[in-house]
């Protein structure tokens, strides 16, 4: 049935299997809190998003606009210097064993606030792709019920 997968759902497969890594990283940081010598270790969504788009999209990337960001090959135009702004630094598409954030007397490096911050936006950027990925297929299932009325 690959009929039913579309560039859009690859991408928004890749979103969902990106942001489940993701999650699986922080809870292992938080998992370690009291660990010590532990440095924790993130994921770039934005990249693995981006490598999805590129992926996806039907132009070369020399025949793309020029954009600062994760969305540099994605072609899509920057009106502001903050839109799809990424971190700097950050390994496309994998883990990052150093963090800025404070080193405790023990040598753990893991800020639980940050952590928790990171929890949560995972959390709601995980929704919102779920509940794309639901409009999706339920467009999907209006069409094939329309299909079978005629």
């Amino acid at each position: 049935m690959t009929w039913l997968v579309d560039p859009t759902q690859r991408i928004l497969s890749g979103a969902l299997d990106g942001l489940v890594a993701r999650q699986g990283l922080i809870s292992a940081n938080l998992a370690n809190v009291d660990t010590p010598g532990f440095t924790p270790s993130s994921i770039d969504f934005e990249s693995a998003l981006h490598q999805e788009l590129d992926a996806a999209s039907p132009t070369s990337a020399s025949a793309r606009q020029p954009a600062d960001g994760p969305a540099a090959d994605v072609g899509l135009r920057v009106t502001n210097p903050r839109h799809l702004q990424g971190p700097d630094g950050v390994t496309a598409g994998g883990t990052t064993g150093e963090f800025a954030g404070s080193i405790r007397n023990d040598g753990n490096r893991v800020d639980l606030e940050s952590e928790l911050t990171a929890l949560s936006e995972t959390q709601l950027r995980f929704e919102a792709v779920t509940r794309l990925t639901s409009g999706r297929l339920g467009q999907l299932s209006d069409v094939l019920s329309d299909q079978g009325g005629r």
